[in-house]
């Protein structure tokens, strides 16, 4: 005991002798020709040739370093834009304090073609709470639109027909630089075809999502990031793509002073399709079975034009306002020739042949402003966000049916008129508490207002006299207005544990009217979702990830409209304005490694969905198929996702994905069950000739999907793209191949119901040809300091 004492006091007299010989060393940054600080700029302290400590300066230009030993050091400032500027030989005295006063950094001049990238971005990069998919750095997306960008994500399973899945889930919420969008809101499928793909820097996919985030996206949330320019001048890009299916033109321009930047961009999308759908169903009715078979041939094609505004104003160096305007527009028609036919014991009992169309005619705007207020404080910082979207939507058909010998007898036609708008107000506010700690708190408040008002007509014998069917008309007026508030603590140490635990409340106010005597509903409800997630960097380049989180899904326009689309008599389509919101919980470990130049990520997860949303299909006596949405269903999937990225070697790399699962739909209400394995495999191979020549393929396959009451068939895709540099890295031109050796994509999906049992075959077209070309102009340089950039949600996993 008496030798612990004596060690003990050894000890703390060494320390005490250490102590009394620290001192510290003071400076202030400025601009040589503004005269005004350099914030955050790095500032190193060498002894000897090597880094002894680092710090950043603060937004008054001020760097401290304290407890310095004392000695003789280098004081070396470097920031983007800047020259590097070393001090030599400052001295530390004992317990003195060291001020090196005012230190004037000269501005760098650069041309930018002269600097020489020596190492880029993998493709794929796991971050400590996402997976990050650097799109820019992708060729063979290069004409296309996001749906072909989401395409190539592991996770992400992306149907023919542009349906978005994350992990066997079509529940996912999609924000557009962190922020949700009105166009994603109406239909998720016909969002990404009007984002081309050329503007996407990069996609983030967050399987759970801290507090942060609104609670909506049952499976996660897919966050898309466009391109932005960080430099001051003025510069753009001229991108005209072609393709045997797709064109696109798209257009941007940057400006960008010392306090101010204003960006410009817009595009023109038109496109067409081509496919044969062949529908065989039997059904029983008074204890007949009969048959049916509907072989239609679909052709179709539309339009999307899209054009972006930002300005962001930095006021002072601690305030910054940002706003902007989003306007977007669309028209999509599709033209079905069917010929149906209905059998009872071999005998015709039903036939003749329907010329139809249905169009979707959609034009809205996003209006946001944004306002970032910075503290003297490192990383406090409180953003206020406001936004106002606003969308009208046409959806209309007409159809003549027919006789065999071609004439009409009877002609339909519908109009449904929709109107919706959407208020955002958030206020979110960060405050570290120390340098590896924070606390996050803030409130939301959403405010939607969705308007359908649909009328059917009718006329017979193929006259043009219409007669409005009031039975089949309404007006759907529906209000959802929710609020929200959280609370996220984060800590994040060098070693050992970190942490990040979160909880968020959400109320939601819904009201809904109907004006054919269908009577008024109203349904308040609260939710607590709480987050935690636990991770640890280890040795060799390991990190280690587990989590868990609630989230919730409400249904969107698209599940509640009342309206019944029966342009195909013997199959309808309607939503259900009494849909209930889903509650998904969802577990997940994750593993990930580098060994050189190869990355490996293992994630393993489990999903259990109550109340789930599921189309439910019925057919009737008369043989009409109706699909409705409606909460009969648990949804579970236990699973692991595989992926690797490496390089085969220095001019050659490979990225793939294996996606794995376990799906169970299980109604206790229909009684009925079903589950099967399921999977998506990803191959992604990119090789550098030199000289500016490059070449990529892609493939993926999914497998058969199971749905509550059947399968959805399984398909492939694959293509190859070669791209070179001309004009001197200004410009490039490029050319792939879709399917080469496969005309078209086939697919059958299956349904059984109660009575009846259906097979659907598809046949898609899609082998073509595209081009691409890119011309970037413009002079940039450095010297614009460093922003924050208001976030919506969490923050951005890298900039």
């Amino acid at each position: 005991m008496t030798r612990f004492l004596f060690t003990l006091l050894t000890l703390v007299g060494s320390a005490n002798l250490v102590l009394a010989q620290q001192t510290k060393i003071t400076g202030l940054l400025l601009d040589s020709t503004a005269n005004k600080p350099v914030e955050f700029a790095t500032v190193a302290l060498l002894k000897a040739g090597k880094i002894q400590e680092g710090v950043t300066a603060n937004e008054q230009g001020r760097f401290t370093f304290t407890k310095i030993v004392q000695g003789s050091y280098d004081v070396q400032i470097s920031f983007m834009g800047y020259e590097t500027k070393t001090l030599k030989n400052v001295r530390a005295i004992d317990g003195q304090e060291v001020e090196l006063g005012i230190i004037k950094l000269s501005q760098s001049v650069q041309k930018l073609a002269e600097v020489t990238v020596t190492e880029q971005k993998m493709l794929f990069e796991e971050k400590s709470d996402r997976m990050v998919y650097n799109a820019e750095k992708d060729i063979s997306i290069k004409g296309g639109d996001a749906t072909d960008v989401l395409k190539k994500i592991p996770s992400i399973a992306v149907d023919i027909e542009g349906n978005v899945q994350l992990r066997g889930s079509s529940n996912i919420k999609v924000l557009i630089n962190n922020k949700p969008s009105s166009i994603v809101a109406r239909s998720l499928s016909d969002a990404l075809k009007q984002i081309p793909a050329d503007i996407i820097k990069q996609v983030e996919v967050i399987t759970t999502p801290s507090a942060k985030y609104d609670a909506e996206g049952t499976a996660g949330i897919i966050n898309i990031i466009t391109k932005k320019n960080t430099l001051q001048g003025t510069n753009g890009s001229i991108s005209p793509n072609f393709s045997q299916w797709n064109n696109w033109q798209n257009a941007s321009i940057n400006h960008r002073m010392k306090n101010v930047s204003l960006s410009a961009s817009g595009g023109f999308n038109d496109w067409k399709n081509k496919r044969s759908i062949l529908m065989r169903r039997s059904f029983t009715a008074a204890d007949s079975v009969l048959t049916q078979r509907q072989d239609q041939w679909v052709t179709g094609n539309g339009r999307n034009l899209y054009a972006n505004f930002n300005v962001d104003w930095d006021i002072d160096t601690l305030n910054r306002i940002g706003a902007g305007i989003n306007y977007y527009n669309g028209l999509n028609t599709n033209n079905f020739d069917m010929n149906f036919v209905e059998n009872f014991q071999s005998t015709i009992r039903q036939q003749y042949r329907r010329d139809m169309s249905r169009t979707y005619d959609w034009a809205g705007a996003t209006v946001n402003l944004d306002y970032t207020h910075l503290f003297k404080k490192p990383k406090r910082e409180l953003n206020f966000l406001a936004m106002y979207s606003f969308e009208g939507e046409d959806s209309d058909y007409w159809s003549n049916l027919l006789k065999r010998n071609n004439t009409i007898y009877y002609r339909e036609k519908s109009l449904n008129i929709g109107n919706n708008q959407e208020g955002t107000f958030q206020l979110d506010y960060t405050n570290p508490l120390d340098s590896i700690s924070k606390l996050e708190i803030g409130a939301k408040g959403i405010l939607r207002q969705i308007k359908s008002d649909y009328r059917i007509s009718s006329a017979v014998e193929g006259s043009d006299r219409f007669t409005e069917i009031p039975s089949l008309a309404n007006v759907f007026d529906y209000g959802q207005q929710v609020v929200s508030g959280y609370m996220v603590y984060s800590r994040n140490p060098k070693k050992g544990w970190g942490v990040n635990l979160g909880a968020r409340y959400e109320y939601t106010m819904i009201q809904a009217n109907f004006l054919n005597g269908t009577a008024a509903f109203s349904n308040n409800y609260g939710n607590v979702i709480p987050n935690i997630s636990l991770s640890r960097s280890l040795k060799k380049d390991q990190q280690i990830r587990l989590s868990y989180t609630q989230r919730i899904q409400r249904p969107q326009y698209f599940y509640l409209n009342p309206y019944v689309d029966q342009a195909d008599s013997k199959n309808r389509y309607g939503g259900n304005p009494y849909l209930k919101p889903e509650l998904t919980h969802s577990i997940e470990a994750n593993y990930s490694i580098s060994i050189k130049q190869t990355s490996l990520n293992a994630s393993f997860f489990l999903r259990q969905t109550n109340n789930a949303i599921e189309n439910v299909s019925t057919v009737d006596n008369q043989g009409v198929q109706t699909f409705k949405f409606q909460n009969v269903a648990q949804n579970s999937a236990y699973g692991v996702n595989l992926s690797a990225n490496t390089k085969l070697m220095k001019q050659w790399s490979v990225n793939g994905s294996l996606n794995l699962f376990y799906n169970v739909l299980e109604s206790a209400e229909l009684k009925t069950r079903n589950a099967d394995w399921m999977y998506r495999l990803n191959l992604n191979s990119s090789v550098d000739f030199g000289k500016g020549i490059k070449a990529q393929f892609f493939g993926f396959y999914n497998s058969n999907r199971v749905g509550l009451q059947g399968t959805f068939g399984g398909f492939g895709f694959y293509n190859v793209v070669v791209q070179k540099e001309v004009l001197k890295k200004k410009g490039t031109i490029g050319f792939g191949y879709d399917n080469p050796f496969n005309k078209t994509i086939g697919w059958a999906n299956t349904f059984t119901g109660p009575n009846f049992n259906q097979v659907t075959d598809v046949a898609m077209y899609r082998r073509g040809w595209r081009i691409n070309l890119k011309y970037e102009f413009g002079k940039m340089s450095g010297g614009q300091r460093q922003k924050k950039r208001i976030s919506n949600d969490d923050k951005k996993a890298s900039e």
